[in-house]
């Protein structure tokens, strides 16, 4: 009957019955009838959705700023009179917000391992960096898979086995896993659009706005601002660099005779300075995470996450409509921290892959 009148629905389905037949309770039964059909739930199945996970310890942790890390790049940009590729490498700190440009002039593992000890010299030693998933850069275009090459490099793994550097990487298409620095692509595009335009800049000039963007997002606030002038300042990624906003006005210069005091003195300083790094984290405890929470969290009732091994799911994809993806076989789910399936291993007529069950239609077959 659904091919007869193609498809059309519980109000086309049910007026071509009643042409002949008078069923009671008509409307539910095409309904119940209609929703067990395998070709129209692959039109109208709706993707798997699951509740906002607590954040990661990572997140929610006092630690030195760009102990915890998240890395990733964007580009190609081309230089004035020049058709020299470059390429943006961002190191994001997951606690504190603060942010790390470096400007490449390739891919290479050269360039890649320069750039890093540079980052490490001027910042810190990491102790974990998150990343795209591997199978994301195999899959993406030429300059991806120089990237990740690169990444694989064993000069790389060997200077982060000698520091002690874990790296983790995030499911392939899960973009919203790295949240904490997808987000500062964002913020980057738009400042570039805005200051930029289609202005073709020399490498001078734009390593010289790319520092500049590095320093605003640095000093813009990640705490309520306040309309009382007697509240706090709003706290920015740059208080934890170097204790206040790298774009406020200087402080007062201090006379030599003030510098010169007793030991007694320079221990006072120092314990006000500790001090005020710890009036740092305490708002940062009390006001930017507690602000993390206002986030829109899926209602339990909403989720539809129902997946197990062996379902049959439909497998999203950006390249191609509806009626092209693939489907596949659930083969093993991933738990989070707080037990709910966050993704799944779904095994397809090619290979076996990956996803978030935000990406996986169960057709319930």
């Amino acid at each position: 009957m659904p091919i007869t009148i193609y498809f059309s629905g519980v109000e086309a389905t049910l007026a071509q019955v009643r042409e002949k037949f008078w069923i009671l309770k008509g409307r539910q039964c095409v309904k119940s009838t209609l929703s067990r059909c395998f070709l129209c739930k692959k039109y109208t199945v709706r993707p798997g959705n699951q509740e906002i996970a607590p954040l990661p310890p990572d997140r929610v942790l006092e630690s030195p700023p760009f102990s915890i890390s998240g890395l990733d790049f964007a580009g190609p940009f081309f230089i004035k009179d020049s058709d020299k590729k470059h390429y943006l490498l961002l190191f994001t700190c997951a606690t504190t917000r603060a942010l790390h440009l470096e400007l490449l002039p390739s891919m290479s593992t050269e360039q890649f391992l320069l750039a890093f000890r540079r980052f490490i010299s001027r910042r810190r030693l990491c102790s974990t960096i998150y990343s795209d998933n591997a199978k994301t850069f195999k899959r993406a275009e030429l300059e991806l898979k120089k990237f990740w090459r690169c990444m694989l490099h064993p000069s790389v793994q060997d200077l982060f086995s000698t520091h002690g550097i874990t790296w983790k990487y995030i499911v392939e298409k899960g973009a919203w896993w790295g949240g904490f620095w997808e987000r500062h692509f964002r913020t980057i595009k738009t400042c570039l659009r805005k200051i930029i335009g289609r202005s073709s800049l020399s490498l001078n000039e734009l390593v010289t706005v790319f520092i500049e963007i590095e320093a605003m997002i640095n000093s813009r606030p990640i705490t309520y601002i306040y309309d009382d002038p007697s509240e706090h300042s709003p706290l920015t990624p740059a208080h934890f660099l170097i204790g206040k906003r790298l774009l406020s006005l200087p402080v007062t210069r201090v006379s030599r005779e003030d510098l010169t005091g007793s030991r007694l003195s320079l221990l006072k300083r120092y314990r006000h300075q500790q001090n005020l790094l710890n009036q740092f984290w305490n708002r940062w405890r009390k006001h930017y995470l507690l602000s993390l929470r206002s986030m829109n969290i899926c209602p339990p009732s909403k989720v539809t996450c129902q997946f197990k091994v062996d379902d049959v799911v439909l497998i999203h994809d950006d390249r191609f409509p509806r009626n092209l993806w693939s489907m596949g076989k659930i083969i093993e789910t991933y738990t989070g921290r707080d037990g709910k399936i966050r993704s799944c291993l779904v095994k397809t007529k090619n290979n076996a892959i990956r996803r978030p069950v935000q990406l996986l239609y169960n057709l319930d077959v």
